[in-house]
């Protein structure tokens, strides 16, 4: 069938299945994870057969909660970030906490975070390196300006130290940190408003931090394809127009290749396809109502390959319309992605791969 099968058919892409659950980590040989509610589950043949290989603890709220999709949405009861490192372990996060297990654990323990005197804000995104080392950036809403905190384990996500803290009011949380195998060092991607946006660099050893660019929205990323020399990311303000944004590795010079219609927050490789999303967050500057599916060959010249509206719920209470992607990126050309708040597709998840004829 193609994608008209889900609404929003713009005739590129062919939907082969939808399931329930949320996209979360996509591995190289195309094994794909998905959370529901708080169950992850693994499929290494397309979405054909799923095992469930871990899950996050729950009150008995959110286990009477899972009965709802609207209160799972109004809890924001889902698996956040998720990585697998090289022994099987699973590293997750939701906006309760951290989390650890092996494979097939019944119920995965929660990490142990030194966090001080000030409460936990736990990540959007995790980063996992090839030699179990786990970093991530603190995300959250605070009412006041707070130091945000950088994390680091290196015994596979069971403890995790404060390896850099920001001065109070100079950043309002990190969206994502990513590791640069060729340059040797991770980019700290942090908003939101104001001086806070940058992208920074994090050494090796978590000893050395320093800004590359900062202050202003188009230094404000989730997340960022490399291209050796380069960073190419969308940007994630309701303040300004979205736009494409090349960004130089070695001068920080940043070049607009295009505008977006709405705030991009994910963003995925499936083989030599380049994807990202755009969100519905109405702004006075981002006045769309449709989330959107784009898809790239060179990282620059983009194509939307499907859209969806908004639905009738309330944003702030009962979230954002996106289209979601996993995080990671894989050697195949199938494409997966879900729903949030958006008509169609809400709380599910799509398989899809290029329509016969279609080109990008």
């Amino acid at each position: 069938m193609t994608a008209s099968g889900l609404g929003g058919d713009l005739g590129v892409l062919e939907c082969l299945r939808t399931l329930p659950g949320r996209a979360l980590l996509l591995e190289p040989d195309g094994t794909i994870h998905m959370g529901r509610n708080y169950a992850i589950l693994r499929s290494v043949d397309h979405g054909a057969t799923w095992a469930q290989v871990g899950a996050l603890p729950r009150s008995p709220v959110r286990r009477a909660a899972e009965f709802s999709r609207l209160a799972c949405r109004l809890l924001r009861q889902e698996v956040r970030a998720l990585v697998r490192l090289e022994d099987g372990t699973y590293v997750a996060s939701n906006r309760e906490g951290v989390f650890h297990g092996p494979e097939g654990d019944t119920m995965m323990r929660r990490s142990f975070v030194e966090s001080g005197k000030l409460p936990l804000m736990p990540p959007m995104r995790i980063c996992a390196r090839a030699d179990g080392s786990v970093v991530w950036g603190e995300y959250g809403s605070p009412r006041r300006p707070r130091a945000a905190r950088l994390y680091g384990s290196v015994d596979g996500g069971r403890h995790f130290q404060a390896i850099h803290t920001f001065e109070a009011g100079s950043i309002k949380h990190v969206h994502n940190v990513l590791w640069d195998e060729g340059e040797g060092h991770y980019w700290v991607l942090a908003g939101d408003h104001g001086e806070h946006p940058g992208i920074g660099r994090l050494s090796s050893d978590w000893k050395r931090f320093e800004w590359f660019v900062k202050g202003e929205q188009r230094f404000r990323a989730v997340h960022a394809f490399d291209f050796g020399d380069r960073l190419v990311y969308a940007t994630d303000t309701e303040m300004e127009t979205n736009g494409l944004i090349s960004l130089d590795k070695k001068t920080g010079r940043a070049e607009r290749l295009r505008d977006f219609d709405g705030s991009c927050i994910y963003a995925c490789r499936f083989g030599g396809l380049y994807a990202l999303s755009t969100s519905v967050e109405p702004s006075l500057v981002n006045r769309g109502w449709d989330a959107s599916l784009w898809l790239s060959r060179d990282g620059e010249r983009w194509t939307r390959a499907w859209r969806a509206r908004k639905d009738r719920w309330h944003a702030d209470l009962f979230q954002f319309g996106s289209v979601v992607l996993p995080t990671g990126e894989s050697d195949r050309e199938m494409i997966w992605f879900s729903g949030q708040a958006i008509e169609s597709l809400d709380g599910r998840t799509a398989v899809a791969r290029l329509a016969d004829g279609a080109a990008l």
